[in-house]
């Protein structure tokens, strides 16, 4: 069990070393003509990570950092009961702690890749023009439209972390599927029908008296941590439905941050993100299609990062990152996901 804390302790480690890179670093080349921003690349975007994002982490349910950062729905017990032999529980220690899982960038021109520092592919005028928030001839951009599309991918560090974790931990750790999301070729992210075709309970949630209920879950998510009962609502940004990418207009890092937080809702709506916190999954991640927000915190690596923290899910940008943009050549960004991950270590 000993060596096994160990090795969690040494990916704490190898992380913060390869994070600590990034206090002094710049957030890199912005690249630019028709509105295309070519992005700094993988290798930039790995050294502006926040090493102090790891923590809190809970060892037997004791808190290591600011408490305030640990999801009220996790595992809070001082031991854990996931191996059993000939039928007897044994206890082990439960560990806490955020694991950054994927990167999602949210971009105005189809295809672009600020991960990958230029573009996946590309299509014909008439599709660009579709997946920008438009039709073939209108000429309102995907910001005015309050319309962006994603990408998914694995974090690699985040990966090596989570390959140690896995391997200190009886439990099953998995964040969810490894894999890479592309939005422009999921035609339910730019119709708003087939979205709700896919989430049919949206239209409860559509109401005033639901929607008005929201502006408790904002209250709480800038002044504690947002809340899990409420998942319709993504605090003062907005509402979790439709899971696509319509966000309307409104400034510009809240958009990029809501768009991250719909890919999250969605991607877990549809079983591809586990849920890896509290007791229930303590022992093994399992598939959960709702959205559990206090699982889940961002952080904006591209165009201006955050090297010293991260947000909630609702969080008023006022308090993070209203100022993390550059006008035309930083209006697409990258955000590097964290999930929160308990599980048993023997």
């Amino acid at each position: 069990m000993g060596s096994r804390l160990l090795s969690l302790f040494a990916g704490l480690a190898l992380f913060a070393t390869a994070g600590s890179a990034g206090a002094a670093a710049s957030s890199g080349g912005d690249g630019g003509g028709q509105g295309h921003s070519h992005g700094p690349g993988m290798a930039a975007l790995v050294s502006e990570q926040c090493p102090n994002c790891l923590y809190p982490i809970t060892i037997a349910g004791a808190p290591i950092g600011n408490s305030a950062g640990v999801p009220a729905g996790a595992y809070r017990a001082p031991l854990c009961w996931c191996k059993h032999v000939m039928g007897i529980p044994i206890p082990g220690i439960p560990y806490g702690g955020w694991v950054p899982e994927r990167l999602i960038e949210t971009v105005r021109a189809p295809y672009d890749s600020p991960i990958f520092g230029g573009t996946l592919g590309g299509g014909s005028a008439a599709t660009s023009a579709m997946l920008r928030g438009g039709s073939a001839d209108d000429s309102t951009t995907a910001i005015e439209q309050g319309f962006s599309n994603m990408h998914v991918f694995r974090y690699p560090v985040g990966e090596i972390y989570g390959q140690m974790l896995a391997a200190a931990c009886l439990s099953n750790t998995s964040g969810g599927a490894d894999l890479a999301y592309v939005s422009e070729i999921d035609p339910s992210w730019s119709k708003d029908s087939l979205s709700l075709f896919l989430t049919p309970e949206a239209a409860v949630f559509a109401t005033k008296p639901a929607q008005l209920a929201c502006m408790a879950d904002a209250a709480a998510s800038n002044v504690y941590q947002p809340n899990d009962a409420m998942f319709w609502c993504m605090g003062s940004w907005g509402s979790s439905y439709p899971q696509n990418g319509a966000t309307g207009p409104t400034d510009v890092p809240r958009q990029a941050a809501f768009t991250a937080a719909h890919a999250i809702a969605m991607l877990q709506r549809r079983l591809l993100i586990n849920k890896t916190m509290g007791p229930d999954a303590i022992c093994n991640a399992y598939p959960e299609p709702m959205l559990i927000k206090s699982m889940f915190k961002l952080e904006q690596l591209w165009p201006v990062p955050e090297l010293t923290g991260d947000h909630w899910i609702g969080q008023d940008p006022n308090l993070w990152g209203e100022f993390r943009y550059r006008p035309y050549v930083g209006e697409d960004f990258v955000q590097l996901g964290w999930q929160f991950v308990n599980c048993c270590v023997y």
